[in-house]
């Protein structure tokens, strides 16, 4: 047998099960219906709202802009306006966005954020900056009063190597999900997206250092962890699912239980009153991969309910938009029958009035 035709028997069905993976991981044969969560309305003010965190007790929503488009079609971090944080009082129906002045110097390009309270009602935001496409930070403040935020100090350790979320344990000590092996905005970043390269990865740190407590993901993304800290749930966005994990011995030590199938690029993972989880996701991949270059370009937005309460998880999609009310949904938060959906690039986010449903 000649060397071109072994190649031929080796390249051929290797092609194949490439093709397949893309068509599969990328959702391009979906056929998709608008689904509507109630009435909704844009709220402009925030560009790029990818993250958002609600403190359910005094109703406000935190909520990390960044405009990431500019900062990919630059190439850089460094020379791009910072990001901002955000509040909206969910107590009024009608209010608008405020900004939020910060007291931090430097760099700020915020991501992932999480809220952090203590027993007797003390309130922390911890959220992920990105310095550069190689250097990274877990930014603190505290919360003196609802809305108001102080700068308290920065954390960095080695395993940050592309992180994305975070979930916080106790004060400074908290899971952040490095959504790549490799630097942001790189080569080897795409590649490791094309070839569908399992580098993604889960980090702890314990208030002195960093840990790698899990590997061998596929663009780790939202990460939440139960009331009881024995499970944690991780969005693995290029595989489509909500893996949960089962606590051992330690912060360091966890075991898969299960993984839950939901067949769309799954972002940031909020809690909602009832102990479930909501994902804001990107069903069309190569849609969302358009419109992060081009505003014009729509892509759909998916908002997901995973019910994690039962042995085996399930899930139900709240609403999906084609993309002409927003594009690219990165997270889902709600209060009451307030639904918050933020988006990775665009300048608005989305309130909408949940019909009122029985408490499951």
């Amino acid at each position: 047998m000649t060397n071109t035709k072994i190649a031929l028997l080796i390249g051929i069905p290797l092609i194949a099960i490439m093709g397949f993976r893309t068509v599969r991981d990328t959702g391009m044969l979906l056929s998709l219906e608008p689904i509507s969560a109630g009435q909704c309305e844009r709220i402009n003010g925030p560009i790029g709202a990818e993250d958002m965190s609600i403190d359910q007790v005094n109703k406000i929503a935190y909520i990390a802009a960044d405009d990431r488009r500019a900062y990919l079609q630059h190439g850089n971090m460094e020379n791009i306006e910072n990001g901002k944080l955000w509040t909206l009082d969910l107590s009024d129906p009608n209010s608008k966005p405020q900004v939020l002045t910060l007291d931090i110097d430097g760099i700020f390009h915020p991501h992932g954020m999480a809220l952090r309270s203590d027993e007797d009602g003390a309130k922390e935001l911890y959220v992920v900056n990105h310095l550069s496409t190689t250097q990274h930070e877990i930014d603190v403040f505290t919360i003196p009063v609802p809305g108001k935020l102080h700068f308290k100090r920065r954390i960095t350790y080695p395993e940050l190597i592309s992180p994305n979320d975070l979930v916080v344990v106790a004060e400074d000590q908290f899971f952040v999900s490095n959504d790549h092996g490799n630097p942001r905005h790189t080569v080897w970043e795409v590649l490791e997206d094309y070839l569908g390269l399992p580098l993604s990865s889960v980090t702890y740190f314990d208030g002195q250092k960093g840990h790698l407590v899990i590997e061998g993901l596929r663009m780790a993304n939202g990460v939440a962890l139960s009331a009881d800290q024995q499970s944690l749930y991780v969005a693995e966005s290029m595989g489509r699912s909500i893996k949960r994990y089962s606590a051992g011995d330690s912060m360091l030590d966890w075991t898969l239980e299960d993984s839950l199938y939901v067949d769309s690029i799954v972002d940031n993972l909020e809690w909602d009153e009832q102990g479930r989880l909501l994902t804001g996701a990107h069903p069309k991949g190569f849609d969302f991969l358009a419109h992060s270059k081009d505003a014009k370009a729509l892509s759909p937005s998916e908002i997901i309910r995973i019910d994690v309460r039962q042995k085996d998880m399930t899930h139900e999609t709240l609403h999906l938009d084609m993309g002409e009310g927003i594009s690219g949904s990165s997270v889902a938060a709600i209060n009451g029958q307030t639904l918050l959906i933020g988006p990775v690039f665009e300048p608005h986010f989305m309130r909408c009035k949940m019909a009122a449903t029985p408490k499951t």
